[in-house]
């Protein structure tokens, strides 16, 4: 931070004199600011080695299923926010007295930082009142900090990228794009996405809502991260990027959907079932906009509007339609077989659980039929085939334990 202040400050004495100074200052700037990037490098990578080793420890508490009681003496806690909160100050000094747009990426990454280790100071898992351990919401902070972060971030760079023409006296020259700040809102995407489907089958109650709560702060994550996405594929073009916008895009859907899941049972065993029928129900829906995204916007395709967005979109909107039906029909696998897994204990057999389920594979047997025949695909045909196959499973295995009284 000292020498980032020191430069700014000796760049800004240069700017008000212009031609008044000699090489010397001009060597000592340059001199300050290599200082200030080699401080400012070294700084990082402790503090991320620390903050994967955290990470690293909270993965394996997660996968446990409880917190590991060993010794964990790596240098983490509240005192390292301070060094990354004044590495972000530096680095947007830094930024402000240079004008260097690949700044601009380093301060996204500098922000990500913070918010991984601030949302980490959290434990994963508390003792509750029985004496168990419960999960936390700490990772469910995480998740809506990242997609806030990430539109945010994508606002900002566009605002900056708006003023930056407005500067250049009205050229209609096309700016080039911050380096590395697209593949990094890519990369921000693939973890909300993953956080997301986390936070979808692993429900984590809250204080304030219940499970309802948690479902409803994931897919408004996911489709606060999808519109950040969007906006910026409006501006430059990334095909990964429009896949991870389309992926987070189709977890809102299906977050959607789950809205519809009571907070009640609360055990995993009795709410994993009507949980899947959500799902099959969101990635249908999911399905359906996507194919029709496709097809629409191939209708109305015209020579002039081959490098639109909406026509870019066009083949990865028919890859996730099928990827969404696919995932319907693995939820619908899981949620037929359930009752027959030997560690589960409920029949889920009650009226309403098989009129609900029915409907759900039906809804997605008529999508599949719909899409079949907008697209002409064959592996549409068979996954419409997969689903009138996981229908009639679903309403064997709910009959079998009466068979016996039917004589």
């Amino acid at each position: 931070m000292f020498w980032s202040l020191l430069s700014a400050a000796a760049t800004a004495r240069q700017n008000r004199n212009v031609g008044s100074e000699g090489v010397s200052a001009t060597a000592f700037i340059s001199f300050s600011r290599l200082l200030a990037v080699l401080f400012g490098v070294a700084t990082a990578i402790v503090q991320t080695v620390v903050l994967v080793m955290r990470i690293i420890y909270v993965g394996v508490d997660i996968v446990h299923g409880y917190p590991w009681d060993g010794i964990r003496e790596y240098g983490f806690g509240p005192f390292g926010l301070w060094s990354l909160f004044l590495l972000f100050f530096s680095n947007g000094t830094g930024l402000l007295s240079t004008g260097d747009r690949r700044l601009t990426t380093v301060q996204l990454w500098t922000a990500v930082l913070i918010i991984i280790w601030a949302c980490l100071l959290y434990p994963p898992f508390l003792l509750n009142v029985s004496g168990g351990f419960e999960r936390t919401g700490g990772t469910l902070l995480l998740l809506a900090s990242l997609s806030m972060l990430l539109t945010l971030s994508v606002v900002v760079e566009g605002w900056y990228a708006d003023r930056r023409r407005s500067n250049a006296n009205g050229s209609t020259i096309s700016q080039p794009g911050t380096p590395g700040f697209i593949t990094s809102c890519g990369i921000m995407a693939l973890v909300i996405i993953v956080l997301t489907c986390y936070h979808l089958l692993v429900p984590v109650p809250t204080i304030w809502g219940g499970f309802r709560s948690s479902t409803l702060s994931a897919l408004v994550s996911a489709a606060v991260a999808a519109g950040g996405c969007f906006l910026l594929l409006g501006r430059r073009w990334s095909g990964n990027l429009a896949d991870a916008s389309l992926g987070a895009a189709s977890l809102s859907l299906c977050g959607m959907a789950m809205l519809a899941v009571p907070n009640l049972p609360t055990a995993l065993s009795k709410r994993y079932p009507m949980m899947f029928n959500a799902m099959i129900v969101g990635l249908t829906l999911a399905t359906g906009l996507w194919t029709w995204l496709s097809f629409a916007r191939s209708s109305a395709l015209r020579d002039d509007e081959h490098r639109t967005t909406s026509i870019r979109l066009i083949p990865h909107a028919q890859r996730f339609a099928f990827l969404n039906a696919a995932l319907a029909l693995v939820a619908g696998a899981l949620m037929t077989y359930w009752p027959r897994l030997p560690s589960i204990a409920s029949m889920d057999d009650s009226l309403g659980r098989v009129t609900a389920g029915f409907a759900a594979h039906l809804f997605l047997v008529l999508i599949m039929l719909w899409c079949s025949r907008i697209l002409r695909s064959l592996t549409f045909y068979l996954l419409t085939l997969l689903a009138v196959a996981s229908t009639a499973g679903f309403i064997v295995v709910r009959m079998a334990p009466f068979a016996s009284r039917q004589g």
